[in-house]
């Protein structure tokens, strides 16, 4: 059977007070496969999206190594770079977090808090990464670029009788 290596399709969870929650099934085998046989997901918060970005650490390797070619051609070209304003925002809220075989794992509070994380958690495949909503934050978002994953978040609420 071929390695699955693309996050793909969405799901929900919940998160318990003190950060606990299972990252859905159909997304620990891309994290595995993106970490080389590890169980650790790379999260994020991405502040354009007002999300958590996941991938695994292969693809963080990918991003360290763009921020340093980016590095070298300015260096090249005799121009500042500065690391705090090109990778500060990017990887100072960046964390990797190894999970059990259930896929459980400790969300860091500062996360929950920039992603607005309550109880429902929704994920989302973007193909190479992917993306992790407070469920009822998603819904109150006023962005119609997010209109497919509200449109999914709410139809998997009403499926298990939740409120959103």
């Amino acid at each position: 059977m071929a390695e699955i290596s693309a996050f793909l399709g969405s799901a929900l969870t919940t998160i318990d007070p003190k950060g606990r929650m299972a990252i859905p099934a159909n997304f620990r085998n891309p994290l595995i496969y993106g970490s080389k046989g590890e169980s650790v997901a790379v999260l994020s918060f991405n502040a354009e999206g007002q999300c958590l970005q996941g991938c695994g650490t292969a693809r963080l390797d990918s991003l360290l190594a763009q921020m340093q070619h980016r590095e070298q051609l300015a260096s090249e070209q005799g121009e500042e770079f500065r690391t705090e304003l090109f990778g500060g925002p990017r990887f100072n809220t960046t964390f990797r977090i190894t999970f059990d075989g259930s896929g459980r794992l400790i969300l860091p509070k500062l996360l929950v808090a920039m992603a607005r994380i309550d109880k429902h958690v929704f994920f989302s495949g973007n193909g190479t990464d992917f993306s992790i909503w407070g469920v009822e934050h998603l819904l109150a978002m006023d962005d119609p670029r997010l209109a497919s994953q509200q449109y999914i978040a709410r139809f998997m609420m009403d499926e298990l009788g939740g409120k959103a």
